[in-house]
């Protein structure tokens, strides 16, 4: 075969919801007694539990994209997030009269979406070349587009 007759395959890519891969929450953290309680306003029963300030983030940043997946799994519609500056914590609001406020917190998750088959045409090089450098063509196309996606939305 000659090196520059071109090669059709079948990949499969993450779904891309209108450009929006990633979407940011804020979390409400407070302090009740000796143990910081982690809340997303937006996302009712999306809460965690930590000893530390650090593990507090942590376990936020772990829980959203688990939580939104569960959301999309189960055909729940993922709501909008409320402008960080909008969420008001429970303390402020006088819902919660043992927690101590502690923040306010920015977190972001990979939105979820389906998976979906696509057919490609490349020059066969370009094919060998990927080959080489990984046996997943579909991980190899879906973060090289993440990443081409990234750049052109928000050029530097």
């Amino acid at each position: 075969m000659p090196a520059t007759q071109k090669k059709v395959f079948n990949i499969v890519v993450d779904g891309i919801r209108s450009m929006n891969m990633e979407r940011s929450y804020t979390a409400i953290i407070e302090k009740d007694n000796d143990q910081y309680i982690v809340s997303f306003p937006d996302l009712p029963g999306c809460m965690t539990f930590a000893n530390s300030l650090e593990e507090a983030y942590q376990n936020a940043r772990d829980l959203l994209p688990v939580y939104l997946e569960a959301m999309y799994e189960n055909g729940k519609s993922i709501p909008e997030a409320t402008g960080y500056e909008d969420v008001r914590n429970s303390v402020e609001s006088g819902e919660d009269e043992d927690g101590e406020f502690i923040g306010k917190l920015l977190v972001s998750a990979r939105m979820p979406g389906k998976m979906v088959r696509t057919n490609i045409t490349l020059e066969s090089y370009l094919l060998e070349a990927i080959d080489r450098l990984t046996t997943n063509r579909s991980a190899f196309f879906a973060d090289l587009a993440e990443r081409e996606i990234r750049k052109r939305s928000h050029p530097v």
